[in-house]
C-alpha cells in the first residue's frame, strides 16, 4: 500500500493529531491511519463491544452477533467497499487511493459509544440525561475517542481523517434537541457531539472553510420529524453503507438460524426483482427450499448471505457531492445503486418485523431499558458506588456529576449492568 503523504486523496490535516505527541521510532513504518487502527483494536472500549447488545440480547445464545462481531464484519466490507472503489474509481490515476487501515478503524470504532443494551439503554441514558446535555450512542463514541479512552482528556489523540470518519451526524446534540417536540425527545436527536465536547468538535473543524463547515453540518427535515443532517465525509459514508449491509445480511443470518426467520421468507424477497443479477441468482438457488433440518443448511445459508453482500459491495459506486475546491472529505461520497438501495431496505424492514419488533426481543430492551435507569438513580444519589477516579473528578467538579455517571454507564458491557443491578436491588420488584 502507498504511503499516505503520497496518497493525493489525503493531506496534512487529514494526519493531524489535537495533541503533541513524543517522536517515534525510526523503525515503526507504520503511517498515522495505521497507528489510529493500532490504538483502536487495543483499547479497551473495543473489547467491551464482545459483551453488548447488537440485536439479539447476549444471553440469546454463542452464536449470533455481538456489537464486537459486528463492528469487524462492518469494518471486513467496508475495507471490501473501499477496495472496490480503488481498482474502479480511481483505477489509473497516481497517487489517489482510499487509505484501507483508515477505513477499517474507522469502521471498527463506529459503534463503540453505544450503551449496554442497544438502543433501549441509549434511550433510557437520554431520558436520565435530559436536563444534563443528552445522551446519544454516536456523541458518546466522539467523546470516548476524544477524552475518555487513553490519557483522561486527550482520549486516544486519533488523526482528523480518523475522527471525520466516525461523525455520522455533524451537529451537537443541544442544537440538534431544539427542533424535536417534547414527545419525541425521550428518544435521543440524531448527533455525533455533546455541547460539552464542543471545543474538540471545532478544532476538528477549524482548517475548513466556513463554506466547507457550513456544508458539512447542513441539515434536512427528517421524515418524522425534527431534522436531520445530510452529508457524510466519504469514508463515513462508506462505512454507513457497510453498517446497512451488515445489518441487513448479517442479522437476519442469525433469526434464520435461531428459527425466527424462514429462509424461504428471505427468498420471497428476491421475487421482486424479475429478471435477478447474477449474485441473487446463486443466493435464490441455495435458499430454494432450504431446510434448517439438513446437515449442510447453516453452510448453505452462509454462502447465500455472501452472495448478497458481494452484489451489494460491488454495486457501490462514488459521486461528487460538493464543489470542486473542497475537501476530499467533503468532496465525495460512495452511493449504492438505486435498486440496490431499495432492496437493502426491504431487507433492514424484515429484520425489524421479524427480529427487533418481536416479543423476546422487546422484553429484553424493556428489562435493559429499566436496569439502566435505576443504576442511574443509584449513582446519583449515592456517588461512593463510583470507582474512586470518578468521585475524584465529580470532587473537583461537582457540575459533571451526571455526564460522569452516564460516561460510566454507557461504558458498562450488558452483563456488567445486570451484575450492578442484582447487586444493588437483589432479586426484589426493583429488578426486572
Amino acid at each position: 500500500m502507498p504511503s499516505v503523504s503520497k496518497n493525493s486523496l489525503y493531506t496534512d490535516v487529514d494526519q493531524e493529531r489535537r495533541h503533541q505527541e513524543s517522536p517515534r521510532s525510526a523503525r515503526d513504518i507504520r503511517g498515522p491511519f495505521e497507528r489510529d487502527y493500532g490504538r483502536i483494536i487495543h483499547s479497551a472500549a473495543f473489547r467491551r463491544l464482545q459483551s453488548k447488545t447488537q440485536v439479539l440480547g447476549v444471553e440469546a445464545g454463542d452464536f449470533h452477533r455481538t456489537r464486537l462481531t459486528h463492528s469487524l464484519e462492518v469494518a471486513q466490507i467496508a475495507r471490501s467497499i473501499a477496495a472496490q472503489l480503488n481498482r474502479t474509481v480511481w483505477h489509473g490515476e497516481s497517487g489517489r487511493r482510499l487509505d484501507l487501515s483508515l477505513i477499517e478503524a474507522a469502521a471498527l470504532a463506529h459503534d463503540l459509544g453505544h450503551p449496554p443494551f442497544g438502543h433501549q439503554g441509549e434511550r433510557a441514558l437520554n431520558c436520565c440525561m435530559r436536563q444534563y446535555g443528552g445522551f446519544e450512542g454516536n456523541a458518546h463514541t466522539f467523546r470516548l475517542l476524544t477524552r475518555l479512552e487513553g490519557k483522561r482528556g486527550e482520549g486516544l489523540n486519533l488523526t482528523r481523517g480518523l475522527l471525520l470518519s466516525v461523525i455520522k451526524y455533524p451537529v451537537r446534540y443541544d442544537q440538534a434537541v431544539k427542533v424535536l417536540s417534547s414527545v419525541q425527545r425521550d428518544q435521543p436527536p440524531k448527533s455525533s457531539v455533546f455541547s460539552c465536547d464542543r471545543e474538540v468538535f471545532e478544532w476538528l473543524l477549524s482548517p475548513y472553510s466556513p463554506k466547507e463547515q457550513s456544508f458539512f453540518q447542513e441539515q434536512m427535515p427528517a421524515p418524522k420529524g425534527g431534522r436531520l443532517t445530510r452529508h457524510l465525509t466519504l469514508e463515513c459514508s462508506i462505512i454507513e453503507l457497510a453498517d446497512d449491509i451488515a445489518y441487513a445480511t448479517h442479522d437476519l443470518e442469525d433469526a434464520i438460524s435461531l428459527g425466527w426467520v424462514e429462509p424461504a421468507e428471505l427468498a420471497e424477497q428476491l421475487v421482486e426483482w424479475g429478471h435477478l443479477p447474477e449474485e441473487l441468482r446463486n443466493a435464490s438457488a441455495l435458499l430454494r427450499g432450504l431446510s434448517l433440518k439438513e446437515t449442510d443448511a447453516k453452510h448453505r445459508l452462509k454462502n447465500a448471505i455472501a452472495y448478497l453482500i458481494s452484489g451489494f459491495v460491488t454495486r457501490v459506486s462514488v459521486e461528487s457531492q460538493g464543489e470542486e475546491g473542497y475537501s476530499p472529505r467533503f468532496r465525495y461520497r460512495a452511493v449504492l445503486e438505486p435498486e440496490w438501495l431499495h432492496f437493502i431496505e426491504r431487507l433492514k424492514k424484515l429484520v425489524k418485523q421479524r427480529v427487533i419488533d418481536s416479543p423476546p426481543v422487546q422484553a429484553t430492551g424493556w428489562k435493559g431499558e429499566r436496569v439502566v435507569r435505576l443504576l442511574f438513580d443509584a449513582f446519583r444519589d449515592e456517588v461512593k458506588l463510583l470507582p474512586e477516579s470518578d468521585r475524584m473528578i465529580i470532587q473537583a467538579s461537582p457540575e459533571d456529576k451526571e455526564r460522569i455517571i452516564c460516561d460510566y454507564i454507557a461504558g458498562m458491557t450488558d452483563h456488567f449492568a445486570l451484575k450492578w443491578a442484582q447487586r444493588l436491588y437483589g432479586n426484589g420488584p426493583m429488578v426486572p
